[in-house]
C-alpha cells in the first residue's frame, strides 16, 4: 500500500494535535467541518488554517494520512528532530546525538521503527541494529552520506 505524501508542515500540525491528546476521529471531524477555530482552541501552537485548507482541497488524502499513516514529502533536520519529540518524546542530547546530516543512537521499538521508516522522506536513510532487548538502535543518515 502506498501511503499518501504530505508536507512536513502538515505532519507537524497533525502530530502536535495528537501529542496534545486529540484523537484521530475528532481531528477528522474538525477538518471535515472546516473548524479552524476548534483546532486553534484545542492547541495554540499553530494557526491551523493551513491544515483545514489542505484538508478541504485533499479530503481523501488527509483522511487516509490520519487514519493509516503518511510519508513526508521532504524532511529537514529540524523536521526529524521535531517529529522524534512529538511522536516518541525523544530529545536531542538525552535520547540521541544529532549532527547536520545524521541522527545517532536512537532507540525505538519495532513498531515505532516501522512507523517512522514508512513516514520518512526519501532524502534520509535509516540504518538499524538489533539490541539485546526488544528495542532497535537506529541511525538516520542524510542521503548524501549514503551514496
Amino acid at each position: 500500500m502506498t501511503l499518501p505524501a504530505i508536507s512536513q508542515w502538515n505532519a507537524f500540525m497533525i502530530e502536535t494535535l495528537r501529542a496534545n491528546g486529540m484523537k484521530n476521529e475528532k481531528l477528522l471531524e474538525l477538518l471535515k467541518h472546516e473548524d479552524t477555530e476548534g483546532l486553534n482552541e484545542f492547541d495554540q501552537t499553530f494557526d491551523y488554517h493551513d491544515l483545514v485548507e489542505y484538508a478541504t482541497e485533499n479530503a481523501t488524502q488527509i483522511e487516509e494520512a490520519i487514519q493509516t499513516g503518511y510519508k513526508i514529502k521532504f524532511a529537514s533536520n529540524f523536521g526529524i528532530k521535531r517529529l522524534l519529540r512529538l511522536k516518541y518524546g525523544l530529545e536531542e542530547g538525552t535520547d540521541y546525538k544529532m549532527t547536520e546530516s545524521r541522527f545517532d543512537d536512537i532507540l525505538l521499538s519495532q513498531e515505532q521503527l516501522q512507523e517512522f521508516t514508512s513516514m520518512l522522506s526519501p532524502n534520509w536513510t535509516i540504518v538499524s541494529e538489533q539490541t539485546k532487548d526488544t528495542t532497535v538502535r537506529i541511525h538516520i543518515l542524510h542521503a548524501t552520506l549514503v551514496n
